[in-house]
């Protein structure tokens, strides 16, 4: 399977490589952390208060990111799922605390269920949009979204911020999150099978944020063991530490090659998702939760009390990476969802390419 990439999207994700290096630094982080982090976890309810980098999604709408992931009506560049993943590998890679990945969901789902004016909205950035997990009453992003959509079997449910109550959560990363009470609305009728894909697309977009914690981690990790001496020698050095640091690249790549897989997957199923499509997510899924667990804790293991030192960065990639694991519900669901499929439809890729 060819994995290469077209010139706009190796620019986007260039660019927006470029964006998160220059503005979400381990400083800025710092000053999210004292408005909403360990010890004030009061704050968080509105966007002065909540883990939002604001000046970094400014300059990702001003670039035109979220509009060119958007649908190719709405003047989308139609890059696919692929370019989603990409892009936001290299938002993983420096926690960047941004709604982009509800952003790219929901105008998509707003633009299929005809709601252009507000799907336009979305893509431009004028509104932030939070869309639910299933039936989940917490929702990533609520407390500072314009929008709460909520995708099922009857339709797409859409409710302005200000008609529905919002009670702000402590996830373990202390990012944006809320339990959403109230009336959503009647459902707009959606296209058959664009509420799977929305979910799975939702789980591609955790898995690739989770690559780019667990690469950042690691390239993190590998330079502070070259650094570090102890005996007279870098830690490095170490057969120990060194081979757990070649684990660490194994997993990471086990990462990448799984989520392009099952990006690739949902872009050639045409919104239809089948068994190969579910079957990809699931091993992505899995790749994640289990490497990210793996990754974080050695990490913090190699970093010794630094790792765990909130004054330094390594705690945050340590937090992100379990959030992530735990968002994506646990290497053990995959595992029995990889079953379910494999009972079901056997392999689906015994024949493929």
């Amino acid at each position: 399977m060819d994995f290469s990439v077209d010139d706009t999207t190796a620019e986007l994700a260039g660019l927006v490589r470029e964006i998160g290096e220059q503005l979400v630094t381990d400083e800025s982080l710092r000053e999210l952390d004292a408005r909403f982090g360990p010890g004030t976890e009061s704050g968080g309810t509105d966007r002065e208060t909540a883990r939002f980098h604001a000046r970094c999604w400014d300059e990702l709408v001003r670039a035109g990111v979220p509009a060119a992931l958007a649908p190719e009506p709405l003047g989308g560049a139609g890059l696919g799922v692929v370019a989603d993943v990409l892009v936001l590998r290299e938002l993983g890679r420096v926690l960047a605390p941004v709604p982009l990945s509800p952003a790219i969901r929901a105008s998509h789902l707003l633009a299929a269920t005809g709601l252009t004016d507000l799907a336009a909205a979305v893509a431009e950035g004028r509104e932030i949009a939070a869309v639910a997990d299933g039936s989940s009453p917490e929702v990533d992003w609520a407390p500072v979204a314009d929008l709460v959509l909520r995708a099922n079997g009857d339709g797409l449910h859409v409710a302005d911020r200000d008609s529905v109550s919002v009670e702000r959560t402590v996830p373990v990363d202390f990012s944006c999150a809320g339990v959403v009470t109230g009336d959503l609305g009647e459902p707009a009728p959606l296209p058959e099978g664009a509420a799977a894909f929305d979910a799975l697309t939702r789980r591609v977009h955790l898995a690739a944020y989770q690559w780019g914690v667990i690469e950042a981690a690691l390239e993190r990790t590998a330079a502070y063991a070259t650094t570090r001496h102890q005996f007279g020698r870098p830690i490095g050095s170490f057969q120990a530490v060194a081979a757990r640091l070649a684990d660490g690249m194994i997993d990471v790549d086990a990462v990448r090659l799984s989520t392009l897989r099952a990006a690739y997957e949902l872009d050639a199923c045409s919104g239809h998702p089948g068994s190969a499509a579910r079957d990809a997510v699931a091993s992505a899924h899995f790749w994640a939760c289990d490497a990210g667990h793996r990754l974080a804790h050695s990490a913090v293991h190699i970093h010794g009390g630094v790792g765990l030192d909130r004054s330094e960065p390594a705690h945050r990639y340590f937090l992100a990476a379990k959030a992530g694991e735990f968002r994506l519900g646990g290497a053990t669901r995959q595992l029995l969802d990889l079953g379910d499929v494999l009972a079901t439809d056997g392999d689906p890729w015994e024949y493929s390419a």
